[in-house]
């Protein structure tokens, strides 16, 4: 079924070029010309520029099938002409010829369009600084794996998350014990006491997040929490330039049993720390109820990064706003040998040396 949409790209005033939000600038900039700009005032500009509307263009070769059309998206370039290829949910991306920055703002109208955005606060070279200080202080990691030349790509993208509002209520039976131990002239004594303990504890919570893409790993994205929300702004797409973006393809009620089991988790973590000289608590029954549920939909910062090792690629993120980044690292098989040898020889010395004060 043919659609018509908008390709819109933010074009500096001064030459002509294309605009990107600066993280550290918190406004619009031009690479080209070095200059600077409110995100509002870039907005009126561009708001008088005549958008170009076309039409999809159809696929009449045999090698695409329907599937495959349904999730493709095709654009054109208002800079250079050339060619956009994008999935179903792209709702920021670069050109491939002329690395123009390039949004397509019908992904994000309508009932999709986000409640807010938060704008990116870290740049690329935070980024990168920030992956060679996670780097360092890990001994088996491979020989120049933080080199700079190692990481082959660094994306920042909007990742489309939901934030939940919502109360919860936790009611919780354990078993509980409490052991003494003692001794006279001729016994030792131990005394186990037992206790039945129910607690509840209630609470409301606020912007609980939850990634709204399928393409983000959700251990990823939660690892790179928390995000300062107070720092939301309302939804621009001026804010988008220069970066990629998704919109969500994971609905709202899809994230209910992740957002039930971190309020379990904070409220079971609350009750746990009543538990205050006892020997051992184990549960016995444990009730959740989460009430006045509500979402809204949001996009947060995040930078991308990968490297390859022995051809497998790592995967690396951070938090765009905070700074705050992780990943996994590789081992290298000769500093792990190392490492192990020199702690067996240690402890094998140290045992020596306790068997010869012995004697």
């Amino acid at each position: 079924m043919d659609q018509t949409s908008h390709v819109l790209e933010y074009k500096c005033p001064c030459c002509g070029a294309g605009l990107a939000f600066s993280g550290s600038e918190q406004n619009m900039t031009c690479e080209y010309c070095d200059n600077s700009f409110e995100v509002e005032a870039v907005k009126a500009y561009n708001d008088e520029a005549e958008q170009s509307v076309f039409q999809w263009e159809s696929q009449p070769q045999n090698n695409w099938t329907e599937d495959d059309l349904s999730h493709l998206r095709t654009f054109t370039c208002q800079s250079c002409g050339g060619e956009l290829i994008t999935d179903e949910n792209t709702a920021a991306t670069f050109c491939p010829y002329c690395e123009n920055p390039t949004i397509l703002p019908a992904r994000l109208s309508g009932n999709i369009r986000p409640d807010g955005v938060l704008p990116f606060r870290k740049t690329k070279e935070d980024a990168q600084a920030a992956f060679i200080k996670l780097c360092k202080g890990k001994p088996l990691l491979p020989k120049n794996f933080a080199q700079s030349h190692r990481v082959e790509k660094i994306t920042g993208i909007y990742v489309p998350f939901w934030l939940y509002d919502c109360s919860g209520t936790y009611h919780g039976r354990y078993k509980a014990t409490r052991v003494h131990h003692w001794s006279d002239a001729h016994y030792r004594y131990t005394r186990t006491e037992h206790y039945l303990l129910t607690r509840q504890a209630s609470a409301d919570f606020a912007s609980i997040p939850m990634d709204g893409s399928s393409k983000m790993d959700n251990t990823v994205m939660e690892s790179i929490e928390p995000f300062d929300y107070s720092q939301m702004v309302d939804f621009e797409t001026a804010y988008l330039s220069g970066y990629l973006a998704d919109k969500y393809d994971v609905e709202a009620t899809e994230g209910q049993s992740r957002i039930e089991q971190r309020v379990g988790a904070t409220l079971d973590a609350s009750l746990q720390s009543t538990f205050i000289g006892y020997s051992s608590v184990l549960p016995t029954n444990r009730q959740l109820q989460v009430t006045h549920g509500k979402a809204k939909y949001v996009l947060l910062p995040v930078w991308m990064l990968h490297t390859k090792y022995n051809d497998k690629t790592y995967l690396f993120a951070m938090n765009g706003q905070t700074g705050k980044m992780t990943g996994t690292f590789p081992i290298c098989p000769k500093r792990s040998f190392g490492w192990f040898a020199g702690i067996c020889a240690a402890v094998t010395a140290l045992v020596s040396l306790i068997t010869i004060l012995a004697v």
